[in-house]
């Protein structure tokens, strides 16, 4: 994983550890009845925990996808992808 951060004059270069750190994920797929701030956190809660989502997630002008920004174990490998069930036997 990089991190960037601003440079700036006379920056320090030293290696950080970071034990938590935030980063945006995109969620594909999710049912038009969970496409709000409870549901989108339970799909995001399956990667890490949820700090928001984007403005176009929240105005719903983009459904293709939703982008949340959630913080992660940075110690930890990276989910790339997920099942949730959500209780229906259908």
């Amino acid at each position: 994983m990089v991190i960037l951060k601003k440079w700036y004059p006379r920056l320090m270069l030293t290696k950080e550890t970071y034990s938590k750190i935030s980063i945006w994920v995109k969620l594909f797929n999710i049912p038009h009845e969970y496409w709000n701030e409870e549901g989108l956190s339970h799909f995001a809660s399956a990667v890490g925990k949820p700090l928001y989502a984007d403005s176009l997630t929240e105005s719903m002008k983009r459904i293709s996808y939703a982008r949340v920004c959630i913080e992660i174990d940075a110690t930890c490998e990276l989910v790339d992808s997920f099942d949730l069930f959500m209780g229906d036997d259908s």
